[in-house]
Parts: C-alpha cells; structure tokens; sequence
C-alpha cells in the first residue's frame, strides 16, 4: 500500500546568484511568490507586463527542508521523490547529490531516492534554468530553421507555448514548480496505471475492459479483485492471476447505466476497485470513476464530400461548444472550484463540448472530473501550435513519445474525453503558410507516426485525429474533417460571410469584444480610459485587435458615444456575429456536425474572443450561447421570395410543440401574428412554414440603400416596410419557450426608436418590458452580482424574467439606440 508526503506548502528561494532566501510556495511559481512579496506589481494592470518580460533571463533556487523517519527507509521497499509538475528546466538535488535533470513543463517525474534519504533532516533543492537563455541557445546551435509565431525559440521546449505571448494573452513566462510534489512509499508492490473502457455495447449489455500494471518488489504470486459499482451496488466482481507484471479482463455489465454528452442524456459514474493480493491481504488498492460509453467518429463520404460527426452510444451529436485556453497566467492560482465553476457555466449555456487548444497545458484533473459530472465532452489537443517542430531530432521524439505516454496514461479513464488531436494548426500551416507541403518531419513525423501509434497501443477506445484542421488535400477544406474559419474577423471579412461556409465541422471561428466594464476599469487608469489608448491597445493582443472592433461595429451598428457605449457595443456585435454563425451551421445538421467558437475564457483582463472574462464576468456572447445553443432553436431564414421558419432539435425523440410568428413594426404595432401546432423530427431540422412577405401583413414601399459591389458601391432600391419589420418566433415545448428573431438588414441602416423600458424587482428577479422592439438591452448592476440573461432581444408587451445572484444595489437599462453616436 502506498504511503504519501506533501511536500507541498512553504518553500524558500532565492536568485541563483544571490544569497538572501525568500518564502516562497508550492504548488506556485516564481512570478506569484515575488507578487506575494511584493517585489513586482500585478503585471495585469496597465502595461506591468513589460516587468516581468525582465525576470525571464534570470535563475533560481528552490529549496525545501525536511525531516524523515529511518523507521519508514527500512519499513518501505520503494521510496520515490514525486514533482507532478516542474515547469520547465531543472536540476534536483537531495543531500547535495543530482537526481537528474527535467525539461517538461507537461509531465511529472519521479526519482529514486531510497539510498538517498536520510534519517532526520534533509534538504531537496531544485535549481532552475532561464528557459529563455536555453531555447535561445538551442536555436542557434540548431541546423534547422523552424517556422514559428510569438517567440521564435519556444518549438524547442515543452512548455506552454502561450507563456511567450498569443494574440489574446501577455508574455509571462513562468517559472516554478508549479504542480505539486510528494514522497511516495511503497511496500510490497503497487498498482499502476488502471485503465477501465468499454469495448462494445449491445442488447442492453456493456462489456468492458479492465487492466493494470503491477510494479513488484518482492517475489510473489498476486492475484488481483476487481469490483465495479455504481451508488454502492456492485455490478460486478472478479478475480484475476497477474501476469507478467500486468493484468487484463472483460466483465459484462447488464443493464448498463451510460455515460452521455449534455443535453443527450445522464452521466452516470462507476467507481472501479482494483485491489492486489497475496491470499487473502490487500497489497495494494486502487480506485478510479470513468464511465460506460462508446465514441466513433463518423466519416462517410456523402454529396458534398465527407462527414465528421460525432457518434456517442450510437447516438448521433451535434457538438455545440467552445475552445478552451489556459484560464491563467499564473497557473498555480487556480482551484478545483474555480474548474468546477467554468464547466458549470458551459453547461448552463447548453454546450456539450470544449476543445482544449493545443499551444495550452494538459488540464488540471479537476478540469476532467468535472467534464465526466457534467457531461461536456472534451477534444483533447496534444501540445504543439502554430509552428514546426525539431522532431527531426532523436532527443525531441524521445521527449514526445514519453509526453503522450503519461499523458495518455493519465487521462485516458475519462469518459469526456471523445477525441486525442495532433496539434493546433501545424499542418494547415505546412500546407498554407510555410510551403512544405506534407514533410516527414517538423513536427509532422509526432503527429503521423509517433502519437497514433502511442494512441492505438495505450487507448483503443477513441479517435485520433491528426491535426485541427485536418481533412483532404487542403487541412482547412469545407468539403471533410474539421475546418477553422477564419476569413471572418482575423482576414476582415464581415461575419455575414459565415453563411456562405459549408465547412463539415466549424473547431474554431471568432470575433472579438471587449470585456465586462468593471474588467476595463480593473486594468486601466482613468487616462487610459480611450478607445485607442496604449493600455487599451495592449490590452487587445492581436495585432490592429483594437481596429477590427471600431471597423466592425461602425459596419454594423454605427459610432459609440463613449468608451463604455465601445465595450457594450463591441458584446451586442460579436453575439450577433456568432450567432450569425451557429444558427447557419446548427440548420446544416448534419452535413455540419459541430460549432466550437472561440473562445470560451481569458487568461487575464482583455478584449478578445471569450464569452466570459477573466474574472468570470459573462459577455453578451455568453447569454446568447444559451439560446442559439439550446435543444430546440427557431431559425428564421429569408429564402424562396419570402420567410422560412425551421426548428432545430437536439432532442432524441419527435416532439409536439406549439409556434408562434410575431410581426412588429419597430413602432411597436404588431401587424401579424401566426399560431400553429407541429412536431419537430428527432435530432434533425424541420421545415415548419413558409410565408411569402404579404402573408406576414409587410408591404412594400421604396427605399433607396446603398450597397456594395465588386468595385464600387451604388443605391438601389429595398423594401422599405421589410426594413422597418421585425419578426419574432417562439417554439414551445413542454411548457418552454424558445425565441429568437430577425431583422432585415444592419442595424445602422434600421430606424430604430428608442424603447421605453420598464422594470421591477420582484424577490429574485428583475421583470422587464418595452414598448418596441429593443435590441441588445444589457442590464447593468452597480454591484458585481450574477444575473441569469443580459443583451435581451425584447418583445412589445412580453414580460423578460432575469434571476439575480444576489440583490442589485441600483440598475442601470439602456439598449444599442442609446449607445450609438448620432454623427
């Protein structure tokens, strides 16, 4: 059995070349225990950043004291110095003798230390390298000249690509042991790496795989029991004889309870018992949760070229999601609770799947374990982002294969996890960006044979993929695999472009805005507090970031009065943009078969992709989330001389739902108004009306707009009653409602009449009404509560209902009309 000691919790350091110790904390990082000495300001307010661009060519010491007991040296068999985390060259040292040296950031390492340890007082020092000053080095010592964006050196380390700076985040590279570090003993023998997957289900029975790997250290006969149970009922014991230091068997589970996405069905956990013995005492025990489910990836080839779905228990799914970053800079500062909070609000906003980027980290296990709770299936990235790779280099694919072992190993029992992926865009950017075609190596040599073979041998139990994007001879290609639309904002096209786009599987596609106003005024200074500032600008990490939002918003909504009516105006546009997005692909189902956007949050105060801030704060983009994400979504298309109105279901069975098409003026009058009954196809679209536009009571009077064409712009002439109409469509299912709305053109080109907003606040909720059609109408608390809606598309006459967290001190309404600048 194994017996464990933190070593967590006060350490001391110092600069190398220094003599004075500080206290310093583990799990944590250089950057935090300087930040807690005060010895450097938070580099997220203003422009502190450039501050700690200054410690990265300097080395440090950390050191820990103590004590051990002989009784355990002659007790234990196996003594063994754990650092889960070490980020990222390092030499360890205990007593004065080397252990050895680390350079990943991604894996933790271990160290025999059983002839080492002494009685009494002991003293563990790691030694740590300027990561900085060693990629740098490598670089120039290296006979090949890799493509790259950021800092040039960082495809020679493995370490958090993002640490050098991304276009939505600050150059902080951090230094430390910044995972946790123990002593592990062990007496006998041990457990490792359990693994439990189901390798097919059918007739209502699981049969699933169980196997372990026993590290002995005596010369004995194990057998070992295994039990999989679920709320304290056992669904199955089983004894098996370990063999050749491993052990391995099917169990049948009937009646199995199965794992599903959100919104598909429950996630329902085993705990599975894995214990060693020698007759009849336990050597070893090991217990895990994963849960019981199937997961294929659907490619057939098909009338536009091939499909990418994802196939949960034979169940067909929409991926409806996010991409995933790094939720800090400063890794070490973040909790269980605060991963338990962020997957609870990917589920609130009815997402089934985030994609962990792959220039991040390997999530913390609390990322993990409450994707399997919560049903938010995971598309794992490996890595390695933007840039090529020195695999040509036996040391690099050494450095690789064992990376994708251990992390593999370590993760693999996690039901949410549907999908292990290459990298972040290397071989788009072979293909697109660097000329090379399909090399053998940079990169390309891990991606191809290293990780699906390392994939095939320690996970059989779901895809691997090789790239994001990848499919066809172009990896970006509409017609197969995943595609990342990026024409829209990072090329300057305008977002209406997305309904133009065919692509299989959308794994990334955004549009900027700023954050949240508290975060604004968290990082600014009152002189920073312009659009164009250089706080503001530095704030926004892609290069003219601060330009693309001024050009879109005045394309869609026209000039803010202020710098407050900016942040606002710039959510209410990128919700819009998204939206636009979403509801085009969701309408393909499922010749389109996922929209992850990017991105779902920040790791520090900025304006960029997210839809919830740094602070947790939730953008305009969020609240829309909810809608255009939910199991049932109207969609409104103008087509075929007049409106189509489709329901979109996620729903694993046909329903029975009650629809209702409302035409408004923007005056308020109500001009039209449709009742009828349908039933919406299981995971499917439904066609439920079609009305040419006199049908809706809209007639037509000229008005003449400008509009652009290949060269110039010229005025033609629209209809004008069309302009001024807004329509508005709820589907109701199990006494539910679903919304959503359209307009007919930009919102600067609409004659919109500033509404007469009325609320009240009753117990926990805030009710609120209009007399016309009002358009992003943001809430806005004094004090920093929750509120469950915000950036409303009201109705005349309608009641809104917004639950608060806590009661508002004073609110503040106020909708686009009374945001843009009358010039």
């Amino acid at each position: 059995m194994e017996k464990r000691i933190s070593l967590n919790g006060v350490w001391h350091f110092r600069e190398s070349n220094a003599s004075e110790w500080y206290e310093g904390e583990v799990p944590g990082c250089v950057q935090l225990d300087l930040i807690r000495l005060g010895k450097i300001e938070d580099p997220y307010y203003r422009m502190n950043e450039i501050k700690f661009h200054k410690l990265e060519e300097k080395e440090w010491v950390y050191k820990k004291e103590f004590d051990f007991n002989a009784k355990d040296k002659n007790e234990y068999d196996a003594i063994k110095l754990v650092f889960e985390g070490i980020d990222t060259f390092a030499d360890i040292y205990l007593n004065g003798i080397h252990l050895g040296k680390v350079q990943n950031m991604f894996i933790p390492y271990e160290f025999d230390i059983k002839d080492i340890v002494k009685d009494g007082n002991n003293v563990l020092e790691v030694h740590f390298d300027s990561i900085t000053k060693t990629i740098k080095a490598m670089e120039q010592t290296s006979p090949v000249k890799l493509e790259w964006s950021g800092e040039s050196g960082r495809p020679y380390v493995r370490k958090a690509q993002y640490s050098y700076g991304w276009d939505w985040g600050p150059r902080i590279v951090q230094v430390g042991l910044w995972r946790g570090a123990y002593l592990s003993l062990v007496k006998y023998a041990e457990i490792k790496n359990p693994y439990f997957y189901t390798e097919k289900i059918e007739q209502n029975k699981a049969y699933v795989v169980i196997s372990a790997e026993i590290e002995g250290y005596i010369v004995q006969d194990f057998e070992a029991e295994i039990e999989i149970i679920h709320n304290d009922i056992s669904y199955g014991k089983k004894r098996v004889k370990v063999q050749k230091n491993r052990i391995k068997t099917t169990m049948l589970i009937e009646n199995p309870k199965l794992w599903y996405p959100n919104g598909i069905g429950e996630q329902p956990l085993y705990d599975i018992r894995i214990r060693l013995l020698t007759g009849e005492e336990i050597i070893d025990e090991k217990s895990f949760r994963s849960g019981i489910r199937t997961v294929k990836l659907v490619r057939e080839k098909d009338e536009e070229g091939e499909t990418f779905i994802f196939e949960i228990n034979g169940i067909k799914v929409f991926a409806k999601g996010v991409n995933w970053i790094p939720a800090d800079n400063l890794l070490p500062r973040l909790t269980k609770e605060d991963y338990y909070e962020y997957i609870r609000l990917a589920k609130d906003a009815n997402m089934n799947m985030l994609r962990i980027w792959g220039g991040g980290i390997y999530e913390d296990p609390a990322f993990y374990d409450a994707c399997d709770e919560m049903g938010i299936m995971v598309w794992q990235d490996f890595m390695y982002a933007c840039a090529e790779y020195p695999d040509q280099f036996e040391w690099f694919q050494k450095l690789a294969k064992e990376e994708a072992e251990k992390v593999i190993l370590s993760l693999r029992n996690h039901p949410s996890i549907v999908l292990w992926c290459g990298n972040n865009e290397n071989n788009w950017g072979f293909h697109s960006w660097w000329d090379n075609g399909d090399p053998k190596y940079l990169g390309n040599y891990i991606y191809k044979e290293i990780l699906p073979k390392v994939c095939a041998k320690l996970d059989p139990s779901r895809p691997y993929w090789v790239s994001s994007p990848y499919g066809g001879e172009d990896p970006n290609s509409e017609t197969e695999g995943d595609r990342h639309q990026w024409n829209v904002w990072s090329g300057w096209v305008d977002y209406e472009e997305y309904t133009k786009d065919k692509g299989r599987f959308l794994s990334e596609f955004g549009f900027q805005s700023m954050p949240d106003w508290k975060t604004v005024l968290s990082y600014t200074s009152p002189e920073d507090r312009t659009i164009l500032s250089p706080v503001m600008i530095s704030h926004n990490k892609m290069v003219e970031g601060m330009e693309r939002l001024v050009r879109f918003m005045v394309g869609h909504l026209g000039f803010p009065k202020d710098l407050k009516s900016f942040v606002y105006l710039s959510q209410f546009n990128q919700a819009e943009a998204i939206k636009t997005g979403v509801e085009h692909w969701r309408s393909r189902k499922f010749k389109t078969a996922g929209t992850l956007y990017w991105q779902f949050n920040d790791c520090w105060p900025v304006a960029s992709w997210s839809c919830i801030d740094y602070y947790k704060r939730k953008k305009a983009l969020y609240h829309y989330s909810k809608k255009f994400y939910a199991e049932i979504l109207p969609y409104i298309k103008e087509e075929d001389g007049g409106i189509t109105v489709y329901g979109i279901s996620d729903l694993v069975h046909d329903k029975e739902v009650e629809v209702t098409i409302k035409v408004f003026k923007l005056n308020g009058e109500k001009i039209a108004e449709k009742q009828l009954k349908t039933r919406l196809i299981a995971n499917d679209v439904t066609k439920i009306a079609h009305y040419k536009i006199e049908e809706l009571n809209i007639g037509y009077s000229v008005k003449e707009m400008p509009i652009a064409i290949p060269g110039c712009t010229l005025p033609v002439e629209k209809n004008g009653e069309l302009l001024d109409s807004v329509i508005y469509v709820e589907i109701i299912a199990d006494g539910k409602t679903y919304e959503n709305y359209k307009v007919f053109d930009k919102f600067r080109n609409l004659s919109l009449i500033e509404p007469k907003i009325n609320y009240q606040i009753k117990n926990d909720l805030i009710v609120l009404t209009t007399d016309v059609p009002a358009f992003g109408v943001f809430i806005e608390p004094e004090n920093d509560i929750d509120l469950s809606d915000n950036c409303l598309n009201m109705m005349p006459g309608k009641q809104y209902e917004v639950k608060f967290s806590q009661k508002p001190e004073s609110v503040e309404v106020f909708d686009i009309t009374q945001l843009v600048a009358n010039i």
